[in-house]
């Protein structure tokens, strides 16, 4: 036993190396699934988007990253779309980063047509704005100056929608999707300033810096990284908005066992090496 223990100190990197790729391929082709506590800021963000009246105030999801953080915002993107769709929360979509243009009308239009919801009705996206801080004053004084056309180039006064969306009075929440500090932005000029509550999502190397304003309760929740995404699909597949767990859960199996591997081969590889020391001195 002691020998076979001595193995590990001294274990192939190859079998290393395989065994971390099966740990990663298995959860993603068998579909594992684990389930996960559920951080006290993703619920944050969950019971406030459940208690905004259906039909009533919208939701502005402002898409403000870039292709090279999508794989963790992405998939709390479409997680927060689909619990706003199921309960007939109305959606005002947008971006202050360039590249975000185009990533946030492909996921609020693939949701919305899970839903069988209308542009213009149910839902608006208005693609890139530039001016960043400015677009976030100019919307506390007037919504339909700072965005007077949709990324389709309508013109404002054509969405049905947004007849009744002034200022931030009109809007319940503003959720940034961020790989930066754009959240904060929205906290300090939008927030600070004209009450709205602002949410984040953040990539999880971010995610810490924001804390602070958690504790403080200037953003009401934080979705943070593919766990985030991961929890925010697991409450609501729970509360029957959804139907399967999607990519941040299966993700996150696969995250979560490599870790798990990575942990136990530490432990062993440390036995190993101790035994294999203690059998050379007795040589």
């Amino acid at each position: 036993m002691l020998k076979f223990l001595a193995k590990f100190g001294k274990l192939d990197r190859r079998i290393v190396f395989a065994l971390l790729l099966l740990s990663i391929l298995v959860p993603l082709l068998f579909n594992i699934k684990p389930r996960f506590y559920v951080d006290s800021a993703t619920k944050g963000i969950y019971d406030y988007v459940d208690q905004i009246e259906p039909n009533g105030r919208s939701l502005l999801v402002s898409f403000d990253y870039d292709p090279q953080v999508a794989a963790e915002l992405d998939p709390m993107a479409r997680a927060v779309l689909r619990h706003c769709f199921a309960r007939g929360v109305k959606v005002v979509g947008m971006s202050l980063a360039p590249q975000g243009d185009a990533i946030g009308e492909g996921i609020i239009t693939q949701v919305a047509r899970e839903y069988d919801k209308k542009l213009g009705q149910d839902y608006c996206y208005f693609g890139f704005r530039p001016g960043g801080t400015i677009i976030m004053l100019q919307m506390g004084v007037n919504v339909k100056k700072a965005l007077p056309l949709d990324y389709y180039q309508t013109p404002y006064d054509s969405l049905p929608m947004m007849k009744n969306i002034h200022n931030y009075d009109d809007i319940a929440m503003v959720l940034s999707l961020a790989g930066s500090t754009y959240p904060v932005s929205w906290m300090i000029f939008a927030g600070t300033k004209f009450g709205v509550k602002i949410g984040a999502g953040q990539t999880a190397v971010m995610a810490p810096d924001n804390y602070p304003f958690l504790q403080t309760k200037q953003f009401i929740g934080q979705l943070g990284g593919m766990k985030g995404g991961a929890e925010y699909e697991q409450m609501i597949v729970d509360a029957g908005y959804y139907h399967k767990p999607d990519v941040a859960s299966k993700a996150m199996g696969a995250i979560a066992y490599s870790h798990l591997l990575i942990i136990l081969l530490i432990i062993l590889g440390n036995i190993g090496y101790f035994i294999s020391k203690k059998i050379e001195q007795k040589k």
